[in-house]
């Protein structure tokens, strides 16, 4: 079956560490990406949440995006931890679907062709999010996001750098 969703309005590029500010130094320092927007999602979320920070900055069009997860709680991230703590990982990448429907379609395609869920859900009012699992053959998973109309306006906070 052919998947044709997947590719479509690539906007990210996400990466696990192990400590974000160790790893934003090296993003610093290695690519010139200084500026960060970092959320402490314990604060905005509680605790047993599973993820610590996450650190999202533009290099041009693209959001890189870094995920500090608990190591101790269980999360879809916790697996892909590196050794270093400046180490980054490929954990997945990031596409944009532009309407509620076409995100559920999406969704659908991914799943009818193979590609289970592996995560999913909403990010208060900003966005919903959906990790389709394509790691057997991409070696790291897929998001669909769907902005909503708040989403805008957080995604216009991060820093371009």
């Amino acid at each position: 079956m052919t998947v044709s969703v997947l590719f479509q309005q690539h906007f990210q590029v996400a990466y696990v560490v192990r400590d974000i500010e160790a790893a934003t130094q090296r993003f610093a320092r290695e690519f010139g990406i200084a500026r960060w927007d970092v959320m402490d999602m314990a604060a905005l979320l509680g605790p047993g949440h599973g993820t610590r920070f996450i650190g999202n900055a533009y290099a041009g069009e693209v959001m890189i995006e870094l995920i500090e997860p608990d190591p101790t709680g269980e999360s879809l991230y916790r697996d892909w931890i590196p050794d270093a703590a400046d180490g980054v990982r490929l954990h997945h990448l990031g596409f944009l679907v532009r309407s509620d429907a076409d995100f559920r379609a999406a969704v659908a395609q991914l799943e009818a062709a193979g590609y289970p869920t592996a995560h999913s859900g909403s990010f208060g009012d900003n966005l919903d999010y959906h990790y389709a699992d394509t790691t057997a053959l991409l070696g790291h998973y897929y998001e669909l996001i769907h902005l909503k109309p708040a989403g805008e306006q957080f995604f216009a906070r991060i820093p371009r750098n």
